[in-house]
């Protein structure tokens, strides 16, 4: 009897330990930023009430809650930085940071306002408001499984010295692995401050957040399509995501939920080239061939003679990850199919005429509708693969040193875009890299570093993103040569412009 009862109780502790191992650790910061009445920024009704009832949930879902109300910015760097030190203790936590008050974008970063910034001028952000990269960067030094940033922070900029003349927050780049941002409305728009005790987006998150069967995507998902109806579809939020499990904030997930997003195993001896396709409907599809990766010489090489630019200068050497790109460019079928709009030029052509921004939320919707989690390529990626990646050739345009032969250019295109895949395709089996339209990518525009990268996602602030590939109006010794960049304003459209879509490993 005493041998049953002492192996009982050596179970019992047994489970206990192997309980506190695997139990599923979460902390939280949460901001409310009201009172900016003092710095001219007036004073807003309802991110009081938003932190303090957001807390109140997280809270009840088995959070460690650091509430921050009214910030100054050494309070809320101070907050950022406990966050972070209590995520780095375990590599199994969950990370919830929510901020409601007034951000900022300038020169395609963003900032959120402490209550204390006194800001003459918009040179004095960097140094006055607390940097959104910054304060990813520091969740991502964590390395836990998961950080959810959710920013209510995109009413209107009621100073009047912005240059940009930009509303609202810009779209996140550089977006740490494992992590999901989500922004209370689109990039480049303007949430609503509520006229109830929530704001528009936080009183619809409030409804869902707790729901305990609900992934931690669907309860953003839901949020989204309530907000977006609520208010005429005038308020759409964002969502970015970089993780690629499942989480359930409402009890113990198991080991499979807990698991981070599964990284790439790069197979050299694999087959090199390939097709996924992903079906948007019953009558679209969108085809992505799998890049294997390598390292490459980025700029003006060689091959490239004497026609390079500048900005193609100095050469350095890259090292890519797998990743998907596609096939073709992005048709207006396709866009059609997800926008609801009708082009009216032809379903094979490529959709142009959007602006980036247009692109962002083009992405939204379409990962929404497959579960799949497509993006821009970056500028390195876009270029690696129009050399063929690791079965490059050293072409001078991508697939050939003929530009007919590949490419719909201003000598044989009669000015106009043509229908994709109609010329040849480079080693990777990929069209048009030289030529039809020019492609946005999701990089910000900037000068090269002659340093070695893996993985680059080009400058951290800018007001312009980058642009690759030639188009139909192309010369072609200009435009068309797999070196050659261009860049634009996120907010312009431009016929000859369109864009492809890329998808991590």
């Amino acid at each position: 009897m005493k041998n049953i009862v002492k192996k009982t109780a050596l179970l019992f502790i047994a489970f206990l330990i192997s309980s506190a191992l695997y139990a599923q650790e979460k902390f939280a910061l949460v901001i409310g930023n009201s009172a900016y009445a003092e710095i001219g920024m007036g004073r807003l009704n309802n991110t009081v009430n938003d932190a303090n009832d957001i807390s109140a949930v997280l809270e009840e879902l088995g959070f460690t809650v650091d509430k921050v109300l009214d910030g100054s910015l050494a309070q809320m760097e101070s907050a950022i930085i406990r966050l972070k030190n209590r995520l780095s203790v375990s590599k199994n936590a969950y990370g919830f940071l929510f901020y409601a008050g007034h951000g900022i974008q300038s020169g395609g970063a963003n900032y959120l306002i402490p209550v204390n910034a006194s800001l003459p001028s918009e040179n004095f952000l960097r140094e006055r408001a607390v940097s959104v990269q910054a304060m990813l960067a520091e969740l991502n030094d964590a390395r836990n499984a998961l950080n959810i940033v959710v920013l209510d922070a995109c009413r209107d900029n009621p100073l009047g010295w912005a240059r940009s003349g930009s509303r609202g927050l810009s779209v996140i780049t550089n977006q740490p692995t494992d992590s999901i941002i989500v922004y209370a409305t689109s990039a480049g728009s303007v949430a609503a401050d509520g006229t109830g005790r929530n704001g528009l987006f936080t009183e619809h998150l409030l409804n869902h957040l707790s729901t305990p069967s609900l992934d931690i995507k669907e309860v953003f998902d839901l949020t989204g399509a309530a907000v977006s109806q609520a208010s005429n579809r005038q308020q759409i939020p964002a969502i970015y995501s970089q993780y690629f499990g499942k989480a359930y904030l409402g009890a113990q997930s198991s080991s499979a939920d807990r698991a981070p997003a599964v990284k790439a195993v790069t197979n050299k001896t694999a087959e090199i080239k390939p097709v996924v396709t992903s079906t948007i409907d019953s009558q679209y599809e969108i085809e992505m061939v799998l890049v294997r990766g390598g390292t490459f010489t980025m700029g003006c090489t060689a091959e490239q003679g004497k026609d390079c630019k500048k900005d193609e200068k100095p050469v350095h050497d890259v090292t890519i990850s797998d990743f998907y790109m596609g096939k073709y460019e992005v048709t207006q079928a396709q866009w059609n199919a997800v926008m609801g709009k009708n082009w009216p030029r032809g379903d094979n052509k490529p959709v142009v005429n959007v602006r980036w921004y247009d692109v962002q939320e083009f992405i939204r919707r379409l990962n929404t509708a497959t579960g799949k989690h497509y993006r821009l390529p970056t500028e390195a990626e876009w270029e690696y693969a129009a050399r063929g990646g690791n079965q490059s050739r050293e072409h001078k345009y991508s697939g050939s040193n003929i530009i007919g032969e590949v490419a719909w250019y201003r000598g044989n295109s009669k000015k106009k875009a043509q229908p994709v895949g109609t010329k040849r395709a480079n080693a990777l089996d990929i069209y048009d890299m030289s030529g039809n339209v020019s492609e946005w990518v999701n990089d910000i525009y900037g000068k090269y570093s002659g340093a070695a990268q893996k993985d680059p996602g080009g400058p951290l602030s800018g007001s312009k993103r980058v642009i690759r590939g030639g188009n139909f109006a192309s010369k072609a010794k200009e435009d068309a040569r797999v070196s050659s960049r261009g860049y634009s304003s996120p907010k312009n459209r431009d016929k000859r412009l369109g864009f492809r879509l890329a998808r991590s490993f």
